[in-house]
């Protein structure tokens, strides 16, 4: 399991009439500007099939569709091979029905692109097959069309939403121990009406499967515990050992249940698991012992003892749109597992979020080698449970940052989303706290700290959980599209102006 290139279906249409505007000027003009818009594509990262490659040879005197029969060819083709949506590429006239007809058979997203062409009738021909679209609306791609007017990048956004969509479809979450940890009402979800149209599948295993495995793995293989501590601590983390949180035994059972939650994520490698979250609270740390950190903080990292792995986004406390959110953008961004994190703190300067425990270390130094970030980590007694480290490390600063936040009100789905800048959060604390650090409520979690340049009273009146979570970059974009394919509203945590909106719309 890896990440997927967008992969998009790129499609031109012509005059079908015998008698109309035709020609092979115009022919090779379609050829061009398909060539053109193929190779931008690829050279972004995205894969263009063009089935009019397989259909023409360089001598064919006629290059875009042009018949009903020809729409079945292409959908032979494109059947073929996995396709996560279609662009339409407008370069000169040719009959809405056919374009219709496209549409209906694909029934999968399409966007709609032209470039500014007096003499080439694209927008007229643009503007009317998306009207027809629109009215006709025969599926829901129909009516959802995206247009894109000569916005290159905005492409690129586009497919890797659509692709994100896709991914999320075919994937399934697993939430260890269920969810509502400690009744927090907003970790909850609808979970049928979440898998009618976001992801395949929500499961759900008890704790206890990740226990026995564990109580397994300390009777007869410990030297994989010891591996792991050898992978850790040779890669430079320090443990702090204090005789009473952070013992021999506590460090002991938490690598084990780490590698049985690996060894059970390999029994179910047929259901496509792409986001897990272990509830831990209370009932690991009161009834065996020692809180479950180490999950947050090695499944979402790209390395463990053995080599590569794939970073799995890993969230805490059964939190569903939390995960969600954290699949969404791992999705988009395949090269940064997810930040996850309660809110801290906030001001007009600066909004914190650190898990309880443990967070993906790819954060403490905004890299998926070990010998990057481990040195930046240390293995500390946690403030929760009956022993265990907790994982603390600083985040680092980074000129972009998104962060999300799939949240519900009244039955209704939003997506909270915003983009700024990281900050570096050590740096950030020793300014504001100085030495009142040391006794910071998060003093043993792992920090990301985000700059979104709004005002914390707006901030903190609408934020629709006390999780969020992270990607590098700005993938707002990419996040809106797969949203309009949901049906799901946006709110833009970075703007003051949409806050008040949504305040004000939510309470109407």
């Amino acid at each position: 399991m890896g990440p997927e290139r967008p992969r998009v279906a790129l499609l031109t249409f012509t005059d079908m009439r015998e008698e109309g505007i035709s020609s092979p000027e115009v022919e090779q003009h379609l050829r061009n500007k398909q060539a053109e818009l193929c190779g931008y594509l690829t050279a972004h990262g995205i894969d263009a099939v063009d089935p009019l490659l397989e259909m023409r040879t360089p001598s064919s005197a006629s290059y875009g569709v042009r018949s009903f029969k020809e729409i079945d060819q292409v959908m032979a083709i494109l059947g073929r091979s996995r396709i996560d949506g279609a662009i339409i590429g407008s370069w000169t006239w040719s009959p809405p029905m056919l374009v219709k007809e496209f549409v209906r058979k694909l029934n999968r997203p399409i966007l709609y692109y032209t470039e500014n062409d007096p003499m080439g009738g694209s927008l007229s021909q643009m503007t009317a097959t998306c009207s027809s679209l629109m009215e006709w609306s025969v599926n829901r791609f129909a009516l959802i069309h995206e247009r894109n007017f000569g916005d290159r990048p905005a492409l690129l956004s586009w497919a890797r939403g659509i692709a994100a969509a896709a991914q999320m479809r075919e994937s399934s979450a697993l939430l260890w121990g269920g969810t509502y940890a400690v009744r927090m009402e907003q970790l909850q979800d609808d979970i049928p009406k979440l898998k009618s149209f976001m992801i395949r599948d929500i499961l759900m295993e008890d704790q206890y499967i990740l226990i026995r495995r564990a109580e397994a793995i300390m009777a007869r293989q410990k030297e994989r515990i010891a591996a792991f501590y050898g992978w850790v601590t040779g890669n430079g983390l320090a443990i702090h050992r204090d005789g009473k949180m952070v013992t021999q035994e506590a460090l002991e059972k938490q690598a084990a249940l780490l590698l049985a939650a690996r060894d059970r994520l390999g029994e179910l490698s047929s259901e496509n698991i792409r986001g897990v979250s272990i509830k831990c609270q209370p009932e690991i740390y009161s009834e065996w012992g020692v809180n479950a950190c180490s999950l947050p903080a090695f499944l979402p990292f790209a390395e463990n003892e053995e080599g590569a792995q794939y970073a799995l986004s890993t969230v805490c406390e059964g939190d569903i749109k939390g995960l969600l959110t954290s699949m969404l953008l791992h999705a988009i961004n395949p090269e940064v597992p997810p930040a996850f994190g309660d809110l801290v703190s906030v001001g007009d300067d600066h909004i914190e979020f650190a898990n309880c425990g443990a967070g993906s270390l790819f954060w403490a130094g905004n890299s998926n080698k070990a010998r990057d970030v481990l040195p930046r980590v240390e293995a500390v007694a946690n403030i929760h449970g009956q022993s265990g480290a907790a994982f603390r490390y600083f985040g680092v600063a980074a000129p972009q940052i998104t962060v999300g936040r799939l949240t519900r009100i009244n039955g209704r789905y939003w997506m909270q989303l915003g983009t700024g800048k990281e900050l570096d959060s050590r740096a950030f604390l020793e300014k504001t706290l100085g030495e009142r650090e040391k006794g910071h409520l998060a003093g043993t979690w792992g920090k990301v700290i985000v700059d979104l340049g709004v005002k914390a009273d707006n901030f903190v009146k609408v934020i629709g959980a006390n999780h969020l979570s992270a990607t590098l970059g700005d993938v707002t974009a990419e996040v809106e599209t797969a949203c309009r394919l949901w049906g799901i509203g946006v709110v833009r945590l970075d703007s003051d102006q949409d806050m008040l909106r949504f305040y004000n719309e939510v309470r109407a």
